[in-house]
């Protein structure tokens, strides 16, 4: 079996398990127990955190990418060129 055909097996299966846990979780048995916390409080808690660190990392990445981009030049210096450019 080639890689990517591997990972896409890989990656359909976990799907088809979170969506199981979830509707297990939120509507099957919302009051089951685990680690003494309600499974329907504790998969909403999660799923929370993971979207709220998703979009803190993709701030940070913006941020990131604005600080370390170089300063454009000044439009001066463009039109110059563009000047130079077409007279030849």
């Amino acid at each position: 079996m080639a890689a990517p055909r591997v990972t896409g097996i890989l990656l359909m299966l976990a799907g088809i398990t979170i969506a199981l846990i979830y509707l297990v979780g939120l509507v099957i048995a919302p009051d089951a127990v685990v680690a003494g916390v309600r499974l329907s409080d504790l998969l909403i808690r999660y799923t929370i955190l993971i979207i709220m660190l998703i979009i803190s990392g993709i701030l940070a990445y913006i941020g990131f990418l604005i600080y370390t981009s170089p300063t454009p030049r000044p439009i001066e210096e463009i039109v110059r060129e563009y000047k130079e450019y077409t007279r030849s």
